[in-house]
């Protein structure tokens, strides 16, 4: 396994690892009609727009993770203000996706570890995440990567504000 900084030209495979993990992940958490509409073209333009724009930022980068040549995971952070606390920066980990194939492998724990150190670059003391309330997998990993659920749930709009799910807040040092 390989983990790298990505590159313009993952983003049809980062688009794709996206829709195969949320259709994966979150099944009856999320209405199965979005999860079978989403779509992985129109995720790549996003993607190639991310990772050309403001996931180059000073302090942002999205990592994938590589097996035989393909990306099978990816993790994407930048920094923003603290949710709990406005005059604080913090980097914010926005996405972490991966394949249902590589789950419980140790692709994630090796793609956590990495992004971690990526992560503490100075420029802030703490990361936030969001994860779906209801995903008991992603937070007990995230718990194992020494990040804690801070208990804050709010209200966050997904899929272009066309869903409204639950999402509990989780805080880890850097």
């Amino acid at each position: 396994m390989t983990i790298r900084e990505a590159r313009p030209d993952d983003a049809p495979a980062i688009a794709g690892v996206h829709v195969r993990s949320w259709q994966a992940a979150y099944r009856g958490m999320i209405p199965d009609y979005a999860l079978e509409n989403l779509d992985p073209e129109r995720l790549s333009g996003v993607w190639a727009g991310r990772l050309t724009g403001d996931l180059t930022a000073p302090g942002a980068g999205v990592l994938v993770a590589e097996e035989d040549g393909a990306v099978v995971a990816f993790a994407g952070f930048a920094p923003g203000p603290d949710p709990e606390d406005e005059s604080r920066s913090v980097v914010d980990l926005e996405t972490f996706y991966s394949v249902p194939e590589v789950w419980g492998s140790g692709t994630n724990q090796e793609l956590a570890r990495t992004l971690h150190e990526a992560m503490a670059d100075g420029r802030a003391d703490q990361a936030v995440l969001r994860v779906l309330a209801a995903n008991t997998r992603a937070r007990r990993f995230y718990e194992g990567q020494g990040w804690w659920d801070t208990g804050t749930v709010t209200e966050e709009a997904i899929l272009r504000g066309t869903l409204v799910v639950p999402t509990a807040l989780y805080r880890r040092s850097l």
